[in-house]
């Protein structure tokens, strides 16, 4: 849709729901970010999308919207996008009672969640900015299916999520049809100033989207691609979670939230260690000090390998 339109033209909006699938980022690989023997066992669909962001898993509990912003007829830039975009999110959240803000120029948070996120492109002469309602997050579809090096990286990966992230039905507002949703927004874009007129694709832009499934489904498992955060994955902005392994079974996990440390475990920390770093930043000089007072001459390597496995924004 967006490919086919003209500079120009007149920016065009999209509702959508799909079924279950796992979309990758247009810059992520499959074989980096997933097990792919998960997503076999489970029937997981995998596509990518040709917008930036990370990992998400999408189903028919969510509602998705779609702006396509053509050359000379809207935003040039994903920052003008998302303020154009956030006061009508945001305001249809308000109407079923989630304090919602856009906060990062990304994301929408609920309570100190996020609650949704954005994803941007420029295809052809089109900025296309994209998100979704999430109604409800089947949390366990997306954890069995990330690439994890270990059981205990899975694990943490579902209590970060659960931490991290929040849904309509999460926050109390369940049961809520997609149809009220759509509504709510479609009236949110009235009262912004959007003049809506309902349309339908034309022939080259049915013709366009057509090619473009055809692209979708041509997913090379087998490509050669760095993972989007080194050794692990984006939690929120912000948040991260990591690990590393090295030679004679050694390894550290690492949470990062806000620029300290959230949780940290690995094969030479004792639980007096891993309790003491919570909550510092690697600035601290309690920091260097917990290190050495626990770990004696080790710690200058564990110091490293904390500090060059730990993530703390993108």
């Amino acid at each position: 849709m967006a490919e086919a339109q003209a500079a120009g033209a007149i920016p065009v909006v999209l509702l959508a729901r799909s079924g279950g699938h796992l979309s990758l980022g247009a810059a992520q690989g499959a074989a980096a970010e997933l097990d792919a023997a998960a997503c076999r066992r489970h029937g997981v669909l995998v596509l990518r999308r040709p917008l930036g962001g990370g990992t998400v898993w999408v189903d028919a509990r969510q509602l998705n919207y779609f702006f396509l912003f053509p050359a000379g007829s809207g935003p040039a830039r994903l920052a003008a996008a998302f303020s154009l975009v956030a006061p009508v999110v945001e305001a249809v959240h308000h109407v079923f009672g989630l304090p919602v803000a856009g906060t990062g120029g990304q994301d929408f948070w609920c309570r100190g969640r996020k609650i949704g996120g954005t994803g941007a492109a420029t295809l052809g002469h089109t900025l296309v900015l994209g998100g979704s309602f999430l109604l409800d997050f089947a949390e366990t579809a997306f954890t069995r299916c990330v690439a994890a090096p270990s059981p205990g990286f899975r694990e943490w990966l579902g209590e970060a999520l659960a931490g991290s992230l929040t849904s309509w039905a999460g926050e109390g507002v369940g049961g809520v049809a997609a149809s009220a949703v759509a509504e709510a927004f479609w009236a949110a874009l009235a009262a912004q100033g959007w003049r809506l007129q309902p349309s339908a694709p034309s022939a080259a832009e049915e013709a366009a989207m057509a090619e473009a499934r055809e692209e979708l489904d041509d997913l090379d498992w087998g490509e050669d691609a760095r993972r989007r955060v080194p050794n692990g994955i984006k939690l929120k902005a912000g948040a991260f979670l990591t690990e590393r392994h090295w030679d004679g079974g050694q390894w550290l996990r690492v949470w990062t939230d806000a620029g300290r440390f959230r949780r940290v475990a690995g094969s030479a920390f004792p639980a007096v260690l891993a309790e003491g770093l919570k909550g510092l930043a690697p600035e601290d000089g309690r920091f260097a000090a917990l290190l050495d007072q626990t770990l004696g001459g080790e710690a200058p390597l564990w110091r490293e390998r904390l500090l060059v496995t730990a993530v703390w924004a993108d």
